[in-house]
């Protein structure tokens, strides 16, 4: 099992991994990603600016995640609470396991890896965001550490929690 760089190569993969969440959370009735989002545009778009990676077995992608050093802006209002702290952090979107995978620890090889760029790039903090009827994600993201911090807004309005984990 290796975690690399997306390519272009990958997209299909990728989207069969992304359709995977998108019928999990519909049959848990979490609207989150039941808008046609993600789709092959903004993954190549990850893959372009090279922060998109993949979680590989046996030759297949089983895993996909955003992670990326820098600002996100709809992390700039937050509401409800508010942020561990205001250092420089890096940011986990678009993170999903294909349904044969899932409850293997996947996804947290995924974080762990993140949390791994982050150590990397010598920022200590990673911020992630999950729709609030998600449950098994933030049970997921607590499990690991990381904190609910409030409540932050997406581009087109919809409401999404807020975690932080200082590394």
């Amino acid at each position: 099992m290796e975690i690399r760089k997306s390519r272009f190569e990958d997209i299909g993969q990728i989207m069969d991994v992304i359709q995977d969440a998108q019928e999990s959370m519909r049959a848990n009735g979490i609207p989150q990603w039941q808008d046609g989002y993600p789709n092959e545009e903004v993954i190549s778009q990850d893959i372009e600016t090279g922060n998109s990676y993949v979680l590989v077995e046996d030759g297949g992608v089983i895993g996909t995640a955003y992670i990326v050093a820098g600002h996100e802006p709809n992390y700039d209002y937050i509401e409800d609470g508010a942020w561990l702290n205001n250092h420089p952090y890096v940011v986990v979107h678009r993170i999903a396991i294909k349904n044969d995978y899932k409850g293997k620890d996947h996804a947290s090889k995924l974080m762990e890896f993140a949390e791994g760029l982050a150590i990397n790039s010598n920022l200590h903090d990673i911020r992630i965001d999950t729709h609030h009827q998600n449950i098994p994600m933030r049970k997921f993201l607590s499990k690991l550490g990381y904190h609910a911090c409030g409540t932050i807004y997406l581009d087109n309005g919809d409401k999404r929690i807020a975690y932080q984990k200082i590394i």
